[in-house]
């Protein structure tokens, strides 16, 4: 049995059989009214003889006490908390679109573009494309022509040697080849 049942079970198990109203100790200082054992909703006997039972939970030795608790009773469903026809009737027309609730909730400077009107925005995001499309150009125009003054530079060192190479085959006597 629950913890607060064995209470209310030993209280009312603790209630004279007596019929005159029983007094009840005073509650923060104030004096309670009695209570009748005839007026009280429930059996004593029935809960006397029930306490004379042995529990059916034995508490001793488990260290921390076990309590469990049984509801009996039907689940709700959605009908029964909103009515039968909660899903008839008229809806609101045309409720907010998500555009709507961004500009409803998104502060001003901070939507977008805010500085610009939409024809400046687009200006000003054509000139960023554009600017990084010429730096892109720019850089790639760069790398070639470092690549072609290399080979250019290459080209003109084996020339100077071969043209070395001949002059010295030449004081050599050697013919030219």
């Amino acid at each position: 049995m629950p913890l607060l049942v064995l209470l209310a079970v030993s209280v009312l198990a603790a209630v004279p059989q007596s019929t005159q109203p029983v007094p009840v100790p005073p509650a923060n200082g104030v004096e309670a009214i009695g209570v009748d054992p005839a007026d009280l909703p429930v059996s004593l006997a029935r809960i006397q003889r029930a306490l004379a039972r042995p529990p059916a939970v034995k508490l001793e030795g488990l260290g921390k006490p076990v309590f469990r608790v049984e509801v009996f009773g039907k689940k709700p469903t959605i009908e029964d908390i909103l009515g039968p026809d909660y899903l008839k009737g008229p809806v609101a027309y045309g409720g907010m679109t998500h555009q709507e609730f961004l500009n409803m909730v998104t502060p001003k400077d901070v939507q977008g573009y805010a500085a610009f009107s939409n024809k400046e925005a687009m200006t000003v995001t054509a000139t960023s494309l554009a600017l990084q499309w010429a730096l892109l150009k720019a850089i790639d125009k760069y790398e070639t022509a470092k690549q072609e003054r290399e080979r250019e530079a290459a080209r003109k060192e084996v020339q100077d040697a071969l043209a070395d190479l001949a002059k010295a085959r030449q004081r050599a006597g050697l013919p030219p080849k």
